[in-house]
């Protein structure tokens, strides 16, 4: 009995390291751990606010079904036996501005300039394929003091020092190189709203995506009222004038899946679909 103790205290004190990114992201997590013949034996339990219910099931369908007709016919109108289908356009982004290089571009934003060095430091149009929008980044004041060197800063600019490492791991979980990546808030640190400047820089930076973080960040990218809950995880078409189209995917906001173990499945679920959108999985 002492040295079956003695034997857990050891485990207990070097727990086994991470062997993949997921291990690294969600640490000790039970899901994780339970072996395929348990998973496959355990009949999962979905909280009914979080299950899809039959009717949300054929209107995910027939939107489908209406997106697919329009690209196929090009009218907006689908005539059907008894009725028709009005299809609702999405709304897009007009009135941006289109710059030709990066200093036009970085003069135009509102963003402390010493902020602007640090988020667009060796980012290119070649390389950029996700932006991420966070909700609002830190004064200078405050987040100057944490300031380390390399990619955690673009992060430390817009979460505070533990969030920013969750980030971090969240980032290398989806397998982006930090080349790859541009973080962006949609509202100042005076409230006012950044949303076009977002916008403006994914047409100058063309990404494959754009990833909204949290409520606020994506009900101003998406001009959507609807609640994170409902859409996190899902891909949406935005226009930006009449030259660019992007795919927008919400998620929750990094604060959330720090403080709320459970958040964690849903939050990977959802990065592996972008990573699959990204080519980032086989």
């Amino acid at each position: 009995m002492d040295d079956l103790f003695k034997q857990k205290l050891l485990t207990l004190r070097n727990p086994p390291k991470a062997s993949t990114f997921a291990d690294a992201l969600m640490g000790e997590t039970s899901w994780l751990k339970k072996s395929p013949s348990v998973i496959k034996a355990t009949k999962p339990i979905i909280p009914a606010k979080e299950a899809f219910s039959e009717k949300a099931q054929v209107l995910e369908s027939l939107e489908r079904f209406a997106q697919e007709k329009v690209e196929e016919t090009g009218h907006s109108i689908l005539k059907l036996d008894g009725g028709e289908i009005r299809v609702k356009a999405e709304p897009g982004w007009e009135g941006l501005q289109h710059f030709q290089d990066l200093t036009a571009l970085k003069s135009a934003l509102k963003l402390d300039s010493r902020v602007l060095d640090i988020i667009l430091k060796n980012k290119t149009q070649d390389s950029v394929k996700a932006i991420f929008v966070s909700e609002k980044f830190r004064q200078w004041d405050e987040l100057s003091a944490e300031l380390k060197s390399g990619f955690i800063d673009e992060l430390i600019v817009g979460f505070p020092l533990k969030t920013a490492e969750l980030f971090e791991r969240m980032i290398m979980a989806m397998k982006l190189d930090p080349s790859e990546v541009i973080i962006y808030p949609v509202e100042g640190t005076d409230e006012s709203d950044y949303s076009h400047e977002v916008m403006e820089i994914a047409s100058f930076f063309n990404p494959e995506v754009i990833i909204t973080l949290g409520a606020k960040a994506t009900q101003k990218i998406l001009k959507s009222n609807d609640r994170l809950s409902m859409v996190h995880g899902q891909f949406f078409t935005r226009k930006a004038g009449n030259q660019s189209t992007f795919q927008i995917v919400p998620l929750f906001h990094p604060s959330i899946i720090e403080t709320n173990q459970n958040m964690k499945k849903t939050a990977w679920a959802d990065m592996q679909k972008i990573m699959k959108h990204l080519k980032k999985l086989p």
